[in-house]
């Protein structure tokens, strides 16, 4: 591992040679061409990718550029899903209000959660891990007993977008297009004064502190941008699934991107849609001939972290191959 990083514009950003080598546009284009390539059931697994892949990288600027690890991220997928699902379902919201909504209610509840989080939990790992998925759990636990008005465990059904974008192929475009909004948003937040004081804060919390920086504000407002966009995510997915229930707010939600972020590789922009790609890949392929599914996930996740602890980026950029080539050495001196 030789700690090189790739320069993106003002921005040093680990991993970049892959946005660099091949320019967002062509990209786009081939995305946006996959309908027209592809059948009804690759473009279905793509608008769940896509949605996957904001619900990661929403996580990853908690985890990879904040340094604050979350199991509690899928509390604010699904109130963003479920706001959207009750105001479709059950007060005749157009699409694009409900849309709207779900994720200014992610965003209140993650100022909400994320004032107690910040400020019990400063500065340790530990606590805030444990409070994020505390809240999460009573999101969940709210969303399950509240029958009458969430449906329990039956969930809400009966949610279906628009006329002008009823078909797959028209929803996948439509998806496409906020994600990708979504994404470059994040791209230019990361690369901001702001994305660049909150990774001073990971890296050294207390020289950021000593030079009079508010760590609390400034992971607050992390925070609560990674709300915001996993309520978008949420919101998305409400439509695409048609139907929603409980087990969108459980802790294996939140464990999902947590395991995208960790084998795609933190602190890398482009790490956590690698991660969403082979985990999505595995479920899909291993699910089809096996119910443990999870054990290959597992493995890889072990995998990952014992060979490549910068994930599968690390490995593609060239660092996973040094580092796996010293722990081979090392294995062999031990052995003599």
């Amino acid at each position: 591992m030789t700690g090189r990083r790739e320069k993106v514009g003002d921005f040093r950003m680990p991993g970049s040679r892959i946005a660099a080598g091949v320019p967002p546009v062509v990209v786009l284009a081939v995305l946006a061409a996959l309908p027209y390539l592809a059948s009804v059931r690759y473009v279905f697994f793509a608008t769940e990718l896509a949605i996957a892949v904001l619900y990661a990288c929403s996580l990853n600027l908690l985890m990879g550029f904040g340094g604050m690890l979350s199991l509690g991220h899928a509390a604010y997928f699904a109130l963003g899903a479920y706001t959207t699902a009750l105001l479709v379902a059950k007060l005749g919201w157009p699409m694009l209000g409900a849309l709207a909504a779900g994720p200014c209610v992610a965003l209140l509840a993650a100022l909400f959660f994320g004032i107690f989080i910040v400020r019990i939990s400063h500065q340790e790992h530990a606590y805030f891990l444990m409070l994020t998925l505390a809240f999460s759990q009573m999101v969940y636990t709210l969303i399950y007993r509240w029958y009458s008005l969430t449906g329990g465990d039956d969930g809400i059904t009966g949610i279906f977008p628009a006329s002008w974008i009823a078909t797959p192929q028209q929803y996948y475009w439509f998806v496409l297009v906020i994600v990708s909004a979504s994404l470059y948003v994040l791209w230019r937040i990361v690369r901001s004064p702001f994305g660049l004081t909150l990774q001073a804060i990971r890296d050294n919390p207390q020289r950021a502190e000593f030079v009079g920086l508010s760590i609390r504000r400034y992971q607050l407002m992390a925070f609560v941008i990674a709300g915001l966009l996993a309520g978008i995510a949420g919101s998305l997915y409400a439509f695409f699934s048609g139907t929603i229930s409980p087990q969108i707010a459980d802790w294996g939600a939140s464990a999902r991107p947590f395991l995208a972020n960790t084998i795609g590789g933190i602190q890398s922009f482009w790490g956590p849609v690698l991660g969403v790609v082979v985990l999505e890949t595995i479920d899909s392929q291993v699910g089809r001939l096996t119910e443990h599914s999870l054990l290959a996930v597992g493995g890889l996740a072990v995998a990952v972290g014992i060979f490549l602890p910068r994930g599968v980026i690390g490995l593609i950029v060239g660092d996973g191959g040094r580092h796996i080539a010293a722990l081979l050495r090392r294995s062999r001196r031990t052995e003599t």
